[in-house]
């Protein structure tokens, strides 16, 4: 019922929703200003949400910057989902764009920080029968990474979920007394998956990454960019979410 509710929810915190709902307004209201203020009001969520600065300005104080600051070892990175386009099969995956945590990953096994990789996670959908899992699994043999490092987490379609089962998986397959985790996920998604994997037994830290580097010019700062609407979408889902999941004792 709570993976129903939050899919409903996420679409009704879309601010392109709400734009397309208030121009339909400011087109078919009966009044003359009602439709002025309909479009007045839908014209400045339009600006406001596609600006793109005001956009990284709200997602660098709610993105959680984890990178590790000097060599160390952890037992486990665990590989959190959400990276994939739901039309992607074994022998052609179409990456969405924050496959940052993927190639974070391959770089962090490669430089035997961490041991073994666990990748967390089904589809994340009502309806697609996709195991995203077993799909990035494949692709990880394919370059070059031995099948026997990598475990699966094949049943979780959020990220209570994604704790909850790799925590069970670890318990049962390991046999170190209290093995270390490097949780690997976008800045933006952290702050919501630490706060799942610290309400379990495991003993986890962080790992993202993002850019220090600002480049700022008169498109950047004044004109409205379509792509920024969806990264709203993609920030608003994890601010409201982490806030229900606190509520329904989740973290």
């Amino acid at each position: 019922m709570f993976f129903i509710a939050s899919k409903i929810l996420s679409f009704l915190i879309d601010p392109f929703f709400w734009i397309v709902v208030l121009f339909a307004l400011g087109i078919f209201a009966k009044r003359i200003y009602r439709r002025r203020k309909y479009f007045l009001i839908g014209s400045i969520l339009l600006i406001l949400f596609s600006n793109s600065f005001i956009f990284k300005t709200t997602s660098s104080f709610w993105s959680i910057e984890a990178e590790i600051k000097s060599p160390n070892n952890y037992d486990y990175g665990i590989l959190l989902g959400g990276m994939i386009n739901l039309n992607s099969n074994k022998d052609c995956i179409k990456f969405n764009t924050n496959n940052d945590r993927l190639l974070n990953t391959i770089e962090l096994y490669h430089s035997k920080i961490i041991d073994k990789i666990i990748i967390t996670g089904a589809s994340g959908s009502m309806v697609s029968e996709l195991i995203e899992a077993d799909l990035i699994e494949n692709y990880l043999v394919r370059i070059g990474i031995p099948k026997n490092d990598i475990i699966k987490e094949t049943k979780s379609k959020n990220t209570f979920q994604n704790a909850q089962f790799t925590e069970q998986i670890i318990l049962n397959y390991n046999h170190i007394k209290k093995p270390t985790c490097l949780i690997i996920t976008s800045d933006y998604h952290m702050r919501r998956a630490m706060a799942c994997f610290y309400n379990t037994e495991l003993e986890v830290y962080p790992y993202s990454k993002r850019t220090t580097n600002n480049y700022y010019d008169l498109e950047y700062l004044l004109i409205p960019q379509s792509h920024t609407l969806f990264s709203w979408k993609i920030l608003l889902h994890e601010i409201v979410g982490y806030y229900a999941y606190k509520i329904m004792g989740y973290t």
